[in-house]
């Protein structure tokens, strides 16, 4: 799910946060440390208006980054790793999602209710 907000220096966090996570992924895929370099714009929390979920979000980006470094130095280790998921592009509390490895690979790193299999209960 491609995230985006309005307020411009949330959006540019937002987008960096989003470029870790593909370098995460990509260590992951090739099972080595990688540059894991990125731009991120200077600012004070009280500019942002998403904190809540930025700070979650980089919550998950530094336990995955562990979990990268475990699995790389590690032989049979299998790491459980963390997204954000969002029940709504607007007005939504983030929550931390669990993945294995596999469905890390496959899943973005912000997910919304479309990806999820929800059971109507009548």
């Amino acid at each position: 799910m491609k995230r985006e907000v309005e307020n411009q220096l949330d959006q540019k966090l937002i987008d960096a946060i989003v470029k870790f996570n593909s370098l995460l992924r990509e260590s992951f895929i090739k099972k080595e440390k990688i540059s894991l370099k990125i731009d991120v714009p200077k600012f004070e929390p009280k500019e942002l208006t998403n904190y809540r979920e930025l700070k979650t979000a980089i919550e998950c980006l530094r336990h995955n980054y562990r979990e990268m470094l475990r699995y790389i130095k590690l032989d049979n280790y299998t790491p459980l790793l963390k997204i954000v998921f969002l029940y709504e592009e607007e007005n939504s509390f983030p929550v931390i999602l669990n993945l294995d490895l596999q469905q890390y690979l496959e899943s973005d790193f912000f997910v919304g209710k479309e990806i999820l299999n929800i059971k109507k209960i009548m």
